[in-house]
């Protein structure tokens, strides 16, 4: 027997079972194949499905476009260097205006320790706070 024999002789999954699916009534041949060592695997494709591994993606390209190192894959510009990356700095840290509103807020309570207290938990803030502080006191 030749390999081409062989072939023949092997059936088609669709030839196999020409059935409706009970899940969706649709045939086998209009299901999505997974081929397994174990053998071809068919599996519905739902409308709801489709959108979720649709939605997934999407999601997956916006977190990709936002990333430096991965927005290549989508913009067509040349991968960044290894180098490039590692060498890549971050924005100095800024204190918000919410954050200067409230330390304006707790100076005109007028009570020092408690004035202490909220500095000690803002240590990221405190000496551009100080520096506002004194400003405005070198104003008066």
């Amino acid at each position: 027997m030749s390999i081409e024999d062989i072939a023949e002789l092997e059936p088609d999954p669709l030839e196999i079972d020409s059935r409706h699916c009970g899940e969706c009534g649709l045939r086998i041949d209009q299901h999505r194949r997974v081929d397994t060592p174990e053998g071809p695997e068919f599996f519905c494709e739902d409308d709801l499905e489709i959108q979720i591994h649709l939605a997934a993606a999407d999601l997956v390209k916006q977190w990709e476009l936002a990333d430096p190192r991965d927005r290549w894959r989508h913009t067509g510009e040349p991968p960044p260097k290894a180098s490039d990356i590692s060498n890549a700095r971050r924005e100095p840290y800024c204190t918000p205006p919410s954050v200067v509103d409230a330390f304006l807020y707790v100076v005109r309570l007028g009570d020092a320790d408690y004035l202490s207290r909220w500095l000690a938990q803002h240590p990221l803030d405190a000496p551009y706070l100080l520096k506002i502080w004194d400003r405005k006191n070198a104003l008066a």
